[in-house]
């Protein structure tokens, strides 16, 4: 499973790489808000892990497109507002920071079909 990891933090950006590698085998690759849209042109991922915040800040164009391409989507954040989802994105889980490893992992197997 291929993996691309957005946060504007390069050190969460790594623990959720950590994270998922310990978890089941995938290639996680990270990506800041800068690079991300050349990140999803070089290649495919069956998952996007992005910051909410990111969402309307033109990253959040690019996962739109990844989204209506079939890419499993996971949201994580820092705000209680997004908690319970993030608007006009029904149905993405939604992990918030500092992560819960289980819940980061169960919901990347989720966004990936497994």
């Amino acid at each position: 499973m291929k993996i691309l990891v957005v946060d504007r933090e390069f050190l969460v950006a790594m623990e959720v790489e950590t994270v998922l590698t310990e978890a089941f085998p995938c290639e996680v690759k990270i990506a800041t808000p800068r690079s991300y849209a050349m990140e999803l042109e070089r290649g495919w991922f069956d998952v996007i892990v992005i910051d909410s915040a990111l969402v309307g800040t033109g990253s959040g164009d690019e996962a739109l497109r990844a989204r209506a391409a079939g890419t499993g989507l996971v949201f994580t954040t820092l705000s209680v507002e997004d908690m319970d989802g993030v608007e006009g994105w029904e149905g993405i889980a939604v992990v918030s920071k500092p992560f819960d490893d289980h819940h980061l992992v169960d919901a990347v197997k989720n966004a990936a079909g497994m």
